[in-house]
């Protein structure tokens, strides 16, 4: 029996992946329809609303952030569905940057179909993402709970960590020597940042210590960590139909994720092959098959894994201090794992 089966009943039904979406997709797509037409149609494609003529799809993300502030909002004795808002601005600023994201490293798929910017032109999508972080700080500031101030305060902040993280991955150059701590930079502000956010939103709203806040911050922290390593080594040797993205696109971009900058910084003969190989030009099957086996054999994917459980693991352990209700923490515990494993 699963983590999920041994919870409170109550918090499970209403938060299984089916009332979650039922409970923030209608917020996103009454949002979105506001837009202006051309900009609410991309956005109503990239979320999985619709198809590329408009129809009616069903290729909607996990809204694992919504998930994770619901579940964090009954931990602090709020009722799940009154974060409805904060969560559906919440994923509208996820999707927001993961536009962004594509357009900038040329990936042609988003959840197994080709990404908006390959439909509609990257120049569309960029405004499409736009309109969709506007949309998202918009409503936060126009809801008006408690906390208001700071919970406006808190997405803008994560927000401006994902746009810095954005940039510094395009401008700071990782390597063997200096890679790994830039790495975490990276990934601390790209990543962990929206995490952070969708964690502390309900405690914001609900007053609580500045202990509880800290707690729940290192969580979102080092989930994102974990996550992000994780998905580094799924990149290289993952299931394309898992991932909904083609495999070894890092190395076929030459972009050092923590399995490669874990091998290069080894010294081994695999990891001198390595970084031979990835200063040349080649592209083909076989070229990319070389170079992740010698990132294995160099050790980097142990080390990837194994470091992305510690992070697991401290996520884990400063959750346990943030004092949730015990439903509520097995609720998260559970959801951290699949976030981090897909599963």
């Amino acid at each position: 029996m699963s983590a999920l089966d041994t919870s409170s009943t109550g918090l499970q039904a209403f938060l299984s992946p089916r009332m979650v979406q039922s409970t923030v997709s209608p917020v996103m797509r009454q949002q979105t329809s506001a837009l202006e037409p051309t900009l609410a149609r991309i956005c109503s494609y990239h979320l999985g609303f619709t198809d590329e003529r408009g129809d009616p799809s069903s290729a909607e993300g996990k809204l694992t952030r919504s998930a994770l502030m619901m579940m964090a909002a009954d931990g602090v004795g709020l009722r799940p569905e009154d974060m409805r808002c904060q969560a559906a601005a919440m994923e509208l600023l996820h999707n927001s940057t993961l536009i962004h994201d594509d357009i900038i490293d040329g990936d042609e798929l988003r959840r197994g179909r080709p990404a908006a910017w390959k439909v509609f032109g990257a120049s569309l999508a960029i405004l499409a993402g736009d309109a969709m972080q506007a949309l998202g700080l918009q409503m936060v500031v126009d809801d008006p709970g408690p906390g208001r101030a700071e919970i406006s305060s808190a997405f803008a902040k994560a927000l401006g960590l994902v746009l810095s993280g954005q940039a510094r991955e395009l401008t700071v150059r990782l390597g063997p020597d200096t890679g790994i701590a830039e790495y975490d930079r990276i990934v601390e502000e790209k990543t962990s940042a929206l995490l952070e956010c969708a964690l502390v939103t309900p405690a914001l709203r609900a007053g609580t210590p500045e202990h509880v806040l800290a707690a729940l911050r290192s969580a979102g922290r080092h989930l994102g960590l974990a996550f992000q390593i994780f998905n580094d080594v799924e990149d290289i040797w993952g299931d394309p139909t898992v991932t909904g993205k083609p495999v070894r696109s890092d190395i076929l971009r030459r972009n050092p994720s923590f399995p490669v900058l874990a091998a290069l910084s080894a010294d081994t003969p695999a990891s001198e092959r390595l970084r031979r190989l990835w200063h040349a030009d080649g592209t083909t099957a076989a070229h990319l098959q070389q170079m992740a086996d010698l990132v294995e054999e160099s050790g980097g994917r142990h080390t990837a894994e194994r470091l992305s459980r510690n992070h697991l693991d401290s996520a884990l352990e400063h959750l346990g201090q943030a004092e949730l209700s015990r439903a509520a923490s097995t609720e998260l515990t559970a959801l951290f794992d699949r976030i981090v494993h897909r599963s």
